[in-house]
């Protein structure tokens, strides 16, 4: 099972492979393993905040309503999944 994860913040990353090792029989069986693709750092500068556009998620660091959040979250579970798709074609 491959997981992509549109984040770099430990916490996150954390609670997401602690979530996924409480429940191995998710993706756990004879020829099946996990494998767990994080951000690159070069798709995100850390160093924007506020209201200048984040590149992973394509709206503010700081999204001022629902929507913004909902498709920010959207982009990046898109762009992290295209990611990992394409990392692990080239391995």
């Amino acid at each position: 099972m491959l997981i992509s994860i549109g984040t770099r913040s430990v916490p996150k990353v954390t609670a997401i492979t602690r979530a996924f090792s409480r429940y191995p029989e998710l993706w756990m069986n004879d020829e099946d393993s996990i494998e767990f693709h994080m951000m690159p750092k070069d798709v995100r500068n850390d160093e924007k905040q506020g209201q200048q556009k984040d590149n992973f998620s394509g709206v503010s660091c700081n999204p001022m309503s629902l929507t913004e959040t909902i498709n920010g979250a959207k982009n990046r579970a898109k762009n992290a999944y295209e990611y990992a798709k394409e990392r692990t074609r080239h391995m």
